[in-house]
């Protein structure tokens, strides 16, 4: 009686894991899709925002991270394991490196000769600051520090892709200020 108990629970637990969905390949033909769908969404959000007042630039910057958002939630969406968290956010933080050096270049390109040197210096600053940082996020995620486990790259990764997306935040709002002003 006790192995036909076991049978029957090991039948339903079986045919518990045999219905999950599991996550699913994110191909080049689906992150295609996921792009797609992103750029359906844009215009409504685009009247969003002008209905708030933004202005061209805010608009733009808006919606680039917009798309960054929303690409790395589609992934996940899909492929929802570790490694396929960790490859959304590494690629949601190389896309916000991008803007970052798009709204570098665009304030470097306001400021005055004597101001540039200021700008220079501060994101070869936090340029080193960030690889340190870095360095110290995967250091805090060896097992002795934090317990262990696999969502520890999940957090690692979350972190520093925060990290650039504060710095190209930073960046464009100096950016915008600048913009204000003229």
């Amino acid at each position: 009686m006790k192995s036909i108990s076991i049978l029957f629970v090991l039948f339903f637990v079986s045919q518990f894991i045999w219905a999950q969905e599991w996550p699913k390949e994110i191909t080049p033909q689906v992150l295609q899709k996921i792009k797609s769908e992103v750029e359906k969404q844009v215009p409504a959000f685009r009247q969003k925002l002008a209905a708030k007042g933004f202005n061209a630039d805010q608009v733009e910057f808006s919606i680039d991270t917009f798309r960054i958002e929303r690409i790395a939630e589609g992934r996940i969406d899909i492929d929802y394991s570790t490694a396929g968290m960790n490859t959304a956010v590494a690629e949601s933080a190389e896309a916000y490196d991008k803007l970052l050096n798009k709204y570098y270049n665009k304030l470097l390109k306001l400021l005055k000769p004597e101001d540039k040197k200021e700008l220079v210096a501060a994101q070869k600053a936090w340029m080193v600051y960030r690889d340190a940082e870095a360095k110290l996020i995967w250091t805090m995620t060896k097992e002795e520090y934090s317990g262990g486990g696999s969502m520890q790259t999940n957090i690692a990764n979350g972190a520093y892709a925060a990290l650039v997306e504060r710095r190209t935040v930073e960046l464009f709002n100096y950016y915008d200020e600048v913009i204000k002003e003229k």
